[in-house]
């Protein structure tokens, strides 16, 4: 499906501008949300910014409601998705956790605006009960994830529990932490291991 385009009036040029697709709304939105949370997300503001009339909104999304569905959807789903990248692989315990951390903190903490749009979905879910389901699906996806990891670590279900909650809060605070610092490799380098040192002195002797 492409949008409509309005016939050009003859002997006069006209340049057109490529049609936007869905994404690039939700790109659009994901700026407006990173800035200011949900809030600050406004359909007209998006189409100035997007150089549109709000009539090419209207022919992706519904309303402003199904905008803020459809954004919470993709987040959702590019989360599980990336999950892939930092799967364990059945190879060493420690030096799986090492890398995961790296990719987690050193690789994350260059993308600011990621962090800014999972603060801002974080504080949506709130009050927003679609939103809180969405967080709750990922964050346990997230945390059953780092199962598999500590499960050749202890054959104790609520040890393997314990462990894979502590990487994910230790991880997701470090994110907060560390995201947009400059020239602080070392710092970082030295988070990295402080969990990782941590995580594995709790397993079980």
């Amino acid at each position: 499906m492409t949008e409509p385009r309005t016939p050009a009036r003859s002997g006069r040029k006209t340049s057109e501008k490529p049609q936007l697709s869905r994404d690039n709304w939700l790109d659009a939105a994901a700026g407006e949300i990173a800035a200011g949370g949900f809030g600050h997300l406004r359909v007209l503001t998006l189409s100035k910014k997007l150089g549109v009339t709000r009539g090419s909104f209207y022919w992706h999304f519904k309303d402003h409601e199904d905008l803020v569905v459809s954004f919470l959807n993709r987040w959702r789903d590019r989360r599980l998705h990336e999950l892939q990248y930092w799967k364990p692989k059945g190879g060493d315990v420690e030096t799986e956790l090492r890398q995961i951390l790296e990719l987690l903190l050193t690789d994350a903490s260059r993308n600011i605006r990621r962090l800014q749009v999972e603060l801002a979905v974080r504080d949506f879910a709130r009050r927003n009960d679609y939103a809180g389901a969405l967080v709750a699906e990922v964050d346990a996806a997230r945390i059953n994830q780092n199962c598999t990891l500590f499960q050749r670590l202890s054959g104790d279900p609520e040890r393997i529990k314990d462990l894979s909650l502590l990487l994910y809060v230790a991880t997701i605070g470090s994110q907060v932490v560390l995201t947009g610092k400059q020239g602080d490799a070392e710092s970082i380098r030295r988070i990295e291991d402080l969990i990782a040192r941590v995580v594995l002195e709790q397993r079980a002797t």
